[in-house]
């Protein structure tokens, strides 16, 4: 969760070998990706310097992945579902503790987010879980 953008190519590229070692035995992969919408952006002292959008451009790289073909791919997830959430915004928040403890002290509100991502390609689903779910099992089905 924190500076999601700078952490995300080294996520990306864990999951690839993650993905071709499981696939690789012949098994099928699903991945669900969870984030949230707006997310903090800490410097070294752990101040929030500012904050991050989770945008299409973070997506691009599930869709462009998804294109490769799955089944001479091992690295490519069958199906990836990305759940883009949000929780109530406090820019009063200067900390990662402050940020810490207001969410903790803070009755759980989650909805997904209002945000929407346009998408090519049926690879990957974007706050859909029904979908995804009816991919998922067409594709055990087909194998």
């Amino acid at each position: 969760m924190q500076n999601y953008s700078q952490n995300s190519n080294n996520y990306f590229e864990n999951v690839l070998g993650e993905t071709a070692n499981i696939r690789c035995n012949r098994f099928p992969y699903f991945q669900i990706f969870i984030i949230l919408d707006r997310l903090p952006y800490y410097d070294k002292k752990k101040n929030i310097k500012k904050w991050e959008t989770f945008t299409e451009h973070n997506i691009s790289k599930y869709v462009a992945l998804a294109k490769d073909n799955v089944d001479m791919f091992y690295h490519t997830p069958n199906k990836t579902l990305i759940y883009v959430v949000h929780i109530p915004d406090n820019d009063e928040l200067y900390t990662l503790d402050d940020y810490l403890h207001y969410y903790r002290e803070k009755p759980f509100e989650i909805e997904v987010s209002s945000h929407r991502y346009s998408l090519d390609g049926n690879a990957v689903i974007v706050n859909d879980f029904e979908e995804f779910m009816d991919k998922v099992y067409h594709t055990i089905l087909a194998m």
